[in-house]
């Protein structure tokens, strides 16, 4: 961990901090979508000077990045190989189906969606299927896939899940069964997991890409369940907060931006101790209803510790240092404990060594 040096004095209380390690560290919590298609074109020297400065920790990839598979592979293992202090997450949504990144016409093999998978397969055949999407994320030099979904189909219409076919199963139990196999066969390849999207997405009415999601009336504890079990198996690298209001549980906020959610019932009730990375925060059910200093605040206070800034139709390559000014300027004025940015780091540095490991073993 760096050396974050934090001197107190009473009275007027005076904190001495080390920003340009904090900086470091705030790094780390940045995931971002970015323009290019390869390494040495004009659009990614910010980014290449900004993964070189510490300035992000993690990519998201999407269509946009990809003209075919060779192309993609030698962009993504360009990026990797740019010296860092610790490994770049470089990440892509490629559940199966219709949530996919990686495309027969670019080269790639495709898989079928979760509702194929849970419906029509016998579990003994999932992990098989599973290695396979996980070898084809690991050759391409990606290292994390922002997935399984975990939710539960309860609302078969539900539009970001249901009627998309993101789920394995209405029966919690087989979706736990099912995204056990997928995490297992990442793992196997060196490939980190997300579950998605805490606290449930499957009875939804809504879709939080577009607007607020309101759950307060459909969630079921069951849906609660897989993720529970998970934690419980020790089997997740990461959870994914999702943008879902429940006014039972947080009156003002949705489970990205709620300390209820995810401090006091994810890490107190449900004793997750890992890595949570928020949804896109660019998506209309957060930036529609809040201004970006408190989406940053909110997030980070909530207990969160990689925020998503991803939406590949609104990518501001100058998001990093906007998001790193926001979250200083909040410490300075108090609204933001220094102790939450180190808890964080933390966090992601325990999750990155054991992937740099991974690194190491696959290469002997």
């Amino acid at each position: 961990m760096l050396n974050i040096s934090v001197v107190a004095q009473t009275g007027n209380q005076v904190d001495t901090l080390d920003y340009p390690a904090l900086e470091q560290e705030i790094g780390q919590m940045l995931m971002v979508g970015i323009r290019g298609t390869h390494l040495n074109a004009k659009v990614m020297e910010q980014t290449r000077n900004q993964i070189s400065n510490g300035d992000i920790g993690g990519i998201i990839f999407f269509k946009h990045n990809i003209k075919n598979s060779r192309q993609f592979r030698i962009y993504v293992k360009s990026i990797a190989a740019i010296p860092v202090q610790l490994p770049l997450l470089l990440a892509v949504d490629e559940e199966g189906g219709k949530v996919r990144r990686l495309r027969e016409s670019q080269g790639f093999e495709e898989f079928p969606s979760a509702a194929h998978v849970g419906g029509s397969m016998d579990i003994s055949d999932v992990y098989d299927i599973y290695s396979k999407m996980a070898a084809q994320i690991n050759g391409t030099g990606l290292n994390l896939n922002l997935g399984p979904v975990v939710d539960v189909n309860i609302n078969r219409i539900s539009p970001a899940i249901g009627q998309l076919n993101r789920s394995f199963s209405k029966d919690p139990g087989k979706v736990f069964d099912f995204g056990e196999a997928f995490i297992r066969a990442h793992r196997d390849a060196g490939v980190l997991t997300t579950l998605k999207h805490y606290p449930g997405h499957g009875s939804s009415r809504e879709d939080t890409h577009n607007d607020l999601t309101d759950i307060s009336s459909t969630w079921r504890s069951s849906e609660q369940l897989p993720f529970k079990r998970l934690i419980d198996s020790n089997r997740v690298d990461i959870i994914m907060a999702g943008h879902l209001f429940d006014r039972g549980v947080d009156s003002k906020y949705p489970a990205s931006l709620s300390k209820a959610h995810i401090q006091q019932t994810l890490r107190g009730e449900l004793a997750y101790e890992g890595v949570v990375i928020t949804d896109d925060l660019q998506m209309g059910a957060i930036i529609k209803r809040f201004e970006l200093d408190e989406i940053v605040i909110s997030a980070i206070n909530a207990g969160c510790d990689i925020l998503q800034f991803s939406d590949p139709l609104d990518i501001d390559a100058d998001m990093p240092r906007l998001i790193r000014n926001i979250i200083i300027n909040a410490i300075k004025d108090g609204k933001i404990d220094p102790h939450r940015i180190h808890e964080s780091y933390q966090r992601i540095s325990n999750l990155k060594q054991g992937l740099a490991q991974s690194s190491d073993l696959n290469t002997d």
